[in-house]
């Protein structure tokens, strides 16, 4: 009993820390204010480098000619339906390169034509988002993503991150490149060189503070069962709905 008492008194203890040593709720919550309205967030280019693969989705359109206009899901092959020209092979081009191909296809049946191409489903390649966020795991990779961006999406920081130290892993998993990003220093300094623009397949890790380590530690040596038996139950509801009990 008094083990107990005396472990349930130190995790209040360290519990107190994590909460005084981190960012208060005031500063979190400007913090993630500031994410979702940076200039460079919400005024995003048009992409005209992204390269195009299934199972994407793609909007062509002819100006002045609205009955062209169609939206289309690039195949497993690569092909798309287009009116007149009928199927054609798309996949693995930037939206900028079929642009020019369709312009020169409709210039068949049309004087000067103007086509418009832009990317309607980002489906086939994607940025991964973990730690002290309100939503980890994968987003859809746009081509103009940054660090920012992808947090502002995941639902911004917890009380508990380690703001000044944001990670973006990219390359080779076994050996790859890391770069460091102090979102602190691009949204309350405005230093937007901090705002790192991501590649396919990048992993952005926001880490917790050492107080807030700390605590995880000693909760999971205090109760080291909690996520088996929560795993346990999820599992036992699924059975029963599979048995038809609700």
């Amino acid at each position: 009993m008094k083990r107990r008492s005396l472990c349930l008194l130190l995790l209040c203890a360290v519990i107190t820390c994590v909460c005084s040593g981190c960012a208060s709720k005031e500063t979190v919550d400007d913090l993630n204010k500031r994410l979702t309205s940076l200039e460079i967030v919400r005024k995003k280019p048009p992409n005209a480098t992204y390269v195009v693969d299934p199972p994407d989705g793609i909007t062509v359109e002819v100006v002045n000619q609205p009955e062209l206009t169609t939206t289309q899901q690039v195949r497993q092959d690569g092909i798309v339906t287009l009116p007149h020209i009928g199927e054609t092979e798309l996949g693995g081009m930037t939206t900028r390169e079929i642009k020019e191909k369709l312009e020169k296809d409709y210039k068949k049946y049309y004087k000067d034509p103007e086509v418009v191409v832009t990317v309607s489903s980002y489906q086939s390649k994607h940025v991964y988002i973990y730690g002290e966020v309100g939503r980890e795991g994968q987003q859809p990779y746009t081509g103009y993503q940054t660090v920012a961006d992808v947090i502002g999406s995941a639902g911004g920081v917890s009380r508990f991150a380690k703001t000044s130290s944001v990670e973006v892993i990219r390359g080779d998993p076994d050996d790859p490149e890391i770069y460091e990003v102090d979102l602190d220093e691009l949204l309350y300094e405005g230093n937007t060189l901090q705002n790192v623009s991501l590649a396919e397949n990048d992993v952005v890790y926001v880490p917790p503070t050492i107080l807030a380590k700390i605590g995880y530690t000693i909760d999971a040596v205090l109760f080291p069962f909690r996520s088996m038996f929560s795993a346990w139950r999820m599992g036992r509801y699924v059975s029963d709905d599979d048995r038809g009990y609700y």
